[in-house]
């Protein structure tokens, strides 16, 4: 098994299990506060992680270009994302969250099409016919 499927099955574990503390945490604190909180534990952790990691003595910071995609990345993946999703786990059943939630590699193949000229397969087209059916299931 390649390395890439390995970490991308631990991604998707990580995933799988933390809107089951995410929903417990949300029945006594807002959704914003919980995005605060959490945003605040990964920043201490991530940065605690780059100190112990470096490599030299300065942090490296990427181009100006790289810099504005990376943020943007985040105002959308982290800030956008992850408030929309608290306020739908906070109201919703986990499964029904979670099935449209995780609806979002057909958006972003669809953009990979238009934007970086990615292939269109069969099998990818398949992918996104079983992941709407698996919405169309698990909201049921």
């Amino acid at each position: 098994m390649s390395r890439e499927i390995i970490y991308a099955l631990l991604a998707a574990c990580c995933f799988g299990i933390a809107p089951i503390f995410e929903k417990l945490g949300l029945v006594r604190t807002d959704p914003t506060m919980a995005l605060f909180l959490r945003a605040t534990v990964t920043t201490l952790l991530v940065t605690f992680y780059l100190g112990w990691n470096m490599k030299s003595s300065v942090w490296e910071f990427p181009d100006m270009k790289s810099l504005i995609y990376v943020l943007l990345g985040g105002v959308f993946g982290v800030l956008f994302a992850q408030y929309f999703y608290f306020k739908a786990l906070e109201i919703g059943e986990i499964g029904k969250v979670m099935a449209v939630v995780g609806s979002f590699p057909v958006l972003a193949f669809l953009l990979s099409v238009i934007i970086f000229g990615e292939a269109i397969t069969l099998g990818k087209v398949g992918g996104i016919v079983l992941v709407a059916a698996g919405i169309f299931l698990l909201g049921d």
